[in-house]
């Protein structure tokens, strides 16, 4: 019998669960989570809530939201995390909710396929027979469902462009894969996106995803530097090449106007690769060199705003699909033309800086960033139209000091006032866990470190018996103890970028006794339960490279203001947000046991070192690893 959800609680709902899951385990930190949750939906007040691994978050914000009865989007940093929500945790509340919940996912229509597009790339060229085989049987029409992945230029040509959308026009609308997805997001109670999605949404002022009443942002800790991405204008050697061969193809542009966008394109890069050598280079001072270049794209702008192709025959559409494609690339050029407004006329609100792809300069970029995208997420989220209540979660939020979510909300622009909660995680850190802190390192910066490092690794993951992740802040760090390593150690060694992340994941949860080494992707987002994972090694504190524009402006930004401490209120929060998600990739679950081994003799010898392990998980701290035998009999002395 179907019963109103205004007469169910959250309580109500998890004694539901209990009662009718033999599996269920209850966790007080979950119900807490969720009541709070709860709280700010019906104060219709934003929420900032750091919950430990293990509480079960996700399906502690899914409960007060199926009761709220009202459209609720949940957004996402990562793929993994979205199919957790939908296949996982959906259908779990789905079972004991005695009411209809409907959730779908959508994403960017980059991900669906085109198939007005399809049927015209068919009539250009050959496709590989795996893409015609799915192209005919799939459902959703989401790339993410092949197991392989069509080269970037061939996807580009066939997926769902919005500046190539002919809408109801469309001989394919009615069975289009995007609109399809569209349709059922506009009936739905719950909404999974990802953080892209989620800002494209806002800066279009809601032209994307349907109208909705509340908001989980879970994976918080991500939003604000995918939004820097997402405000971002870039010009680059590819793309203008991309440009002037799409303009040509494409539209039919006059060849000496898209010869003189090359031209000058080539004579721009090569001075700035004659004046800034460095891979990456921040540019303080206005570049006035890009000015005939933008003088040529100015040219071409013109050109396709007045472009009606009133000689084109007008069959099948051929016009209106012709406006289409000058749209499309009337929006790139306006892009690299922002983006030269930029170096030309610097601003202290933005970041410019010229970067390398390779050291030829063959792969030359310029970028603008913002310097802060605060400002930017409080105008479109937090004080978006119809947005009664706003979520904010993670298990790695908080960074200490009198209000450890300082940081954070600084960094999205919430409001003064929110409901902010750290819920401890449910698991026995101080029996699960070792916190190995080596007495003796030299200093990170010294030369001996990378070796005595070397010699750190190979005792522990002998202890170990294998069972590894070996993390570290630097491609290079990482390639020379992998160098030293992989040929001593009697366990199997395989190292970042020797195969795709998913793969070499499968391969470490396949391979008894592997070792992982890794760098930033390996620190957050991936999970090996049990005995495989025994042991994590961190090389240093990840405090972020001096060399980032945007980094270094924002430091700069603090000392000039005069109102802050760009190590306290900046690096230090930043590298204690790092750190406790590359720590949370040990232990996730009640039964996992290891160790955990950080290398960085800062943490012991520096003033700030007790502020970072006081954010820490409440580890068993070994000072020495004199008279061990293996990590096993460690731990069970702490029983």
């Amino acid at each position: 019998m179907l019963v109103d959800r205004g007469q169910l609680s959250v309580e109500d709902v998890f004694a539901r669960l209990a009662d009718r899951l033999e599996t269920y385990e209850h966790r007080p930190q979950q119900l807490e989570l969720a009541l709070a949750i709860d709280q700010s939906f019906r104060r219709r007040e934003a929420g900032v809530f750091e919950a430990g691994t293990g509480t079960g978050k996700s399906l502690a914000a899914l409960i007060p939201a199926a009761l709220s009865g009202k459209r609720v989007v949940v957004s996402s940093a990562t793929i993994a995390l979205q199919e957790q929500y939908i296949h996982k945790d959906i259908p779990l509340l789905q079972s004991i909710l005695p009411f209809e919940v409907d959730a779908q996912v959508m994403k960017g229509r980059s991900n669906y396929i085109g198939l007005r597009r399809w049927n015209e790339f068919l009539l250009e060229q050959e496709a590989d027979e795996r893409l015609v085989e799915w192209v005919c049987d799939t459902a959703s029409g989401d790339v993410s469902e092949l197991d392989f992945m069509p080269p970037p230029d061939v996807w580009m040509e066939i997926d769902s462009d919005s500046d190539d959308c002919l809408r109801n026009r469309c001989p394919h609308f009615n069975d289009c894969f995007y609109f399809d997805a569209r349709r059922r997001a506009e009936k739905a109670d719950i909404l999974i996106v990802n953080h892209a999605l989620l800002l494209a949404d806002a800066a279009s002022h809601g032209n994307i995803l349907p109208a909705y009443d509340l908001l989980i942002v879970d994976e918080a800790q991500h939003l604000p530097s995918i939004a820097r991405d997402a405000f971002s204008a870039a010009v680059s050697v590819r793309g203008l090449r991309m440009l002037a061969s799409k303009a040509v193809k494409k539209v039919s542009a006059p060849a000496a106007m898209v010869r003189e966008i090359e031209m000058e394109a080539d004579r721009f890069f090569s001075r700035l690769n004659a004046r800034f050598p460095a891979m990456k280079t921040r540019l303080r001072e206005a570049i006035e060199e890009g000015e005939p270049l933008r003088s040529s794209l100015e040219t071409l702008k013109s050109w396709l705003e007045a472009q009606q192709f009133d000689h084109v025959l007008d069959v099948d559409m051929a016009r209106e699909k012709l406006k289409l494609k000058a749209k499309a690339l009337l929006a790139t050029a306006t892009n690299y033309i922002n983006c030269l407004d930029r170096l030309a006329n610097p601003n202290n609100d933005w970041v410019v800086w010229a970067e390398r792809g390779d050291p030829s300069g063959a792969r030359f970029e310029v970028v603008a960033a913002p310097l802060d995208v605060s400002g930017f997420l409080q105008d479109l989220i937090f004080d978006r139209t119809g947005l009664e209540s706003s979520i904010w979660m993670s298990a790695t939020l908080a960074t200490g000091g009198e209000d450890p979510f300082q940081y954070f909300k600084r960094e999205v622009g919430a409001p003064r006032h929110v409901i902010q909660l750290k819920v401890s995680s449910p698991f026995d850190f101080r029996r699960q866990a070792l916190l190995y802190l080596p007495r003796d390192l030299p200093d990170p910066n010294h030369q001996d470190y990378i070796w005595e490092c070397c010699k750190e690794i190979e005792r522990l993951v002998r202890l170990s018996e294998g069972r590894a992740f070996v993390l570290f802040t630097s491609y290079s760090a990482m390639n020379r103890c992998f160098d030293v390593l992989s040929g001593v150690l009697p366990f199997e060694c395989r190292r970042q970028g020797e195969m795709p992340r998913k793969r070499l994941i499968d391969w470490f949860r396949g391979t008894p006794s592997a070792v992982l080494f890794g760098t930033s992707s390996f620190w957050e987002g991936v999970s090996v339960e049990g005995e495989q994972l025994s042991c994590v090694i961190i090389d240093r504190i990840p405090f972020q490279v001096p060399d980032d524009p945007v980094y270094e402006a924002r430091c700069e930004a603090i000392k000039e203001s005069g109102e802050g401490d760009w190590f306290k209120d900046l690096a230090l929060p930043h590298a204690i947000m790092r750190l406790k998600q590359g720590v949370g990739r040990l232990v996730r679950t009640r039964a996992d046991r290891g160790i955990v081994a950080i290398l960085d003799p800062r943490l012991t010898r520096k003033y700030y070192g007790r502020v970072i392990l006081e954010c820490l998980p409440p580890m068993t701290i070994l000072r020495s690893l004199d008279g061990m035998v293996s990590i096993e009999d460690k731990l069970d002395t702490l029983v």
